[in-house]
């Protein structure tokens, strides 16, 4: 089906029109994606154009590669950060272990102003705007660095797996660091306040998953896809299968949690802790809010002043940094300690150790 042309304007063989009664001859071809539009006085000299273009095309291998280049660099042009963000959403994100939480970051990045930019703008100064806008609303360095992370990743997906001839654009800033490491543990009663509260739950199962959470120093996700064939109460050993780092991990059980798992119904499931990972959380926070209001209501009857951090700020990531440390309290060394918690570097160790100097203050007397 050929084009329409204007009014002035009539097909006379492929690629030429006439124009103006004669008087000028255009020609319009795509070659390798690029649009080519030229006018000519005569038809000769049309006619040369097109051929020479055709020959030059079908001859010189170089010229074809020059004018694919010219049409990968236009569609680039045209190529807004969103477009690669959903690519990577729908290819990339899904194959990973912790695709849900990259879910929720690439949808929110989606909304900021820069995913509507080209990628060719996207430089040092739209990213340092970027940042500045991510700490109008709050961001640590720790959360402006993931989200700089995914951009460099995307990227980095862009130019490795999908072939476009990109900058990674992270290269040209400053990415902020993690932030001081958190190092919150279970503050002298916290333990029996939350169980007695976990207990009060209607859910059965989530107040034994606090307690092997810190008995363990397991991840949440880990605890929820434990099933029964891999625990050994015999022996005193569960296996947690497909971890974080994608590994299994034997661990030991202590008496309490081997205890407690003993006397734990069986669900209809395999899974120890048939429990979802957004029941777990909410049922978590809820009691943590319950707690907290009863100690507040003791402490008025009391007279006490309620202290500010009892019960506040606690999350259940927070058992493992607790479960970790109480291993080396318990006299583990580094080795022994890494084989329970799956931790491959010593920083990373680190970084869920919380050592109270107090109870090492009683070691050096």
């Amino acid at each position: 089906m050929r084009k329409k042309t204007s009014q002035d304007e009539r097909i006379i063989e492929k690629n030429i029109t006439q124009r103006c009664g004669g008087y000028s001859y255009r020609v319009r071809m795509t070659v390798c994606g690029v649009r080519i539009d030229e006018n000519f006085d005569s038809l000769h000299d049309a006619r040369a154009f097109r051929d020479r273009k055709r020959a030059d095309l079908a001859l010189d291998p170089t010229m074809k590669l020059v004018l694919q280049s010219k049409s990968a660099k236009r569609a680039i042009s045209q190529m807004t950060l969103a477009v690669l963000l959903n690519r990577y959403l729908r290819e990339v994100t899904p194959l990973k272990k912790d695709k849900r939480a990259e879910t929720h970051r690439i949808n929110k990045l989606l909304r900021f102003p820069i995913a509507a930019l080209s990628i060719q703008m996207i430089d040092r100064f739209s990213l340092a705007s970027f940042l500045s806008t991510g700490k109008t609303e709050g961001w640590s360095s720790s959360t402006a660095r993931k989200y700089l992370m995914l951009i460099s990743a995307v990227f980095t997906a862009a130019s490795k797996k999908w072939g476009l001839a990109l900058t990674n654009p992270i290269g040209t800033i400053e990415i902020p660091s993690n932030g001081t490491a958190r190092s919150r543990r279970l503050l002298p009663g916290e333990y029996d306040a939350m169980l007695e509260s976990l207990k009060r739950c209607r859910n059965k199962y989530v107040s034994t998953l606090f307690i092997v959470a810190v008995e363990t120093a397991a991840r949440r996700g880990e605890l929820l896809k434990l099933q029964w064939k891999d625990v050994d109460l015999v022996t005193g050993t569960a296996l947690f299968k497909d971890t974080k780092n994608s590994e299994d991990r034997k661990i030991p059980l202590s008496s309490l949690a081997r205890s407690i798992l003993k006397d734990l119904p069986r669900s209809d499931c395999d899974q120890v802790f048939p429990i979802k990972e957004y029941q777990a959380r909410s049922a978590f926070e809820m009691a943590q809010h319950r707690a907290r209001k009863h100690y507040e209501k003791r402490c008025a009857l009391s007279g006490v002043t309620p202290d500010s951090q009892f019960l506040v700020d606690l999350r259940f990531h927070d058992l493992r940094r607790e479960g970790t440390t109480r291993l080396f309290e318990r006299g583990f060394d580094l080795m022994e300690a890494a084989a329970v918690t799956g931790h491959k570097t010593l920083g990373m160790l680190k970084r869920y150790t919380n050592l109270r100097a107090e109870d090492l203050a009683k070691k050096l007397i």
